[in-house]
């Protein structure tokens, strides 16, 4: 969507399908909106890129959700789990778990500030992050700010790297280690690891900005952290032209928002110190993806639009 020779190419006599996100605030990427304008049926990934879409720039366009396989993604029986945290010396922490890639948009100096924050008021607390520390494509050397704020000995990485990652099992077990899952996220298209993380009954905190509320907020799996310097009531879930503290414009005019990582360590704390306020979010994240998220329910959509193509579109 973000390259304009894109509207150059003549499609015809095809119909055509767009998925598309729509990750930050504002408006869609310089452009975009006049490739949405030339397929015959855009579909959103998220809501959020609906509304924003009818909002800022009067399209209407349908929705479709990414999706999960709940069976790749489930929580372990509590032995399982138990034996699993066993193995990487965790069975006496509270896990903070993260899965993300160092670039830009994913604001990963954000958790390690948070982390740095909330480890001096809980000596258990662990962030576990599944990202290659070593990413030669990474925004910042992430080893380096670790070592700044010192909390080498709290915080375990995975051992991910960029060119081999990790198969479904082994993700699954990742998702199992955590007691809660962090995204300090400047924006999400959708958010794929957050309905991973929501499948394995991991309650979810995340930057209250874009794709966020429908995911976590609506699903009661999780909570939001508030942005920089801005209140709850100054955030509206879509925006255009709204000016909001706490979000700076990033490539092609896209508006990213900036978690408060104060908000952020005392959001963690809450859920560390209310085991069946988290228990809650993860059942109600795991009942979410199995009504939403599953990829045998959103396959249904998709049938009915391919179905369509030779008809109304």
């Amino acid at each position: 969507m973000l390259y304009p020779w894109l509207l150059e190419l003549d499609l015809s006599p095809a119909k055509t399908i767009f998925w598309f996100p729509s990750d930050g605030g504002g408006a869609l990427p310089t452009g975009c909106e006049h490739i949405l304008k030339k397929m015959n049926c855009p579909i959103a990934m998220a809501k959020f890129g609906q509304e924003q879409c009818k909002k800022v720039h009067n399209l209407d366009v349908h929705h479709i959700p990414h999706a999960v396989d709940v069976k790749n993604y489930f929580p372990l029986k509590k032995n399982e789990r138990d034996e699993l945290r066993k193995k990487w010396n965790l069975n006496d922490k509270f896990v903070i778990g993260v899965v993300a890639r160092n670039q830009g948009r994913k604001m990963l100096d954000r958790t390690i500030k948070m982390m740095a924050l909330y480890a001096k008021i809980n000596p258990n607390a662990i962030l576990l992050m599944h990202c290659d520390a070593n990413d030669p494509a990474q925004v910042f050397p992430i080893s380096q700010l670790i070592n700044r704020y010192g909390i080498q000995n709290r915080v375990l990485f995975t051992g991910t790297t960029y060119f081999k990652g990790f198969d479904y099992k082994k993700m699954n077990d990742v998702y199992n280690l955590m007691d809660v899952f962090l995204l300090t996220t400047s924006g999400e298209g959708f958010g794929v690891p957050i309905i991973e993380a929501m499948a394995c009954e991991v309650p979810v905190i995340a930057t209250d900005y874009t794709t966020t509320g429908e995911l976590v907020l609506d699903n009661n799996s999780g909570v939001g952290i508030d942005l920089v310097g801005t209140e709850i009531e100054e955030n509206p879930r879509i925006h255009g032209d709204e000016i909001l503290n706490g979000t700076l414009t990033g490539s092609w005019a896209v508006e990213r928002g900036i978690c408060d990582i104060k908000d952020g360590a005392k959001k963690l704390d809450y859920l560390f110190k209310n085991l069946d306020k988290r228990k809650e979010f993860g059942l109600n994240g795991r009942k979410a993806v199995l009504e939403k998220y599953d990829w045998n329910v959103t396959k249904k959509a998709w049938f009915d639009v391919i179905n369509k193509l030779g008809g109304d579109y």
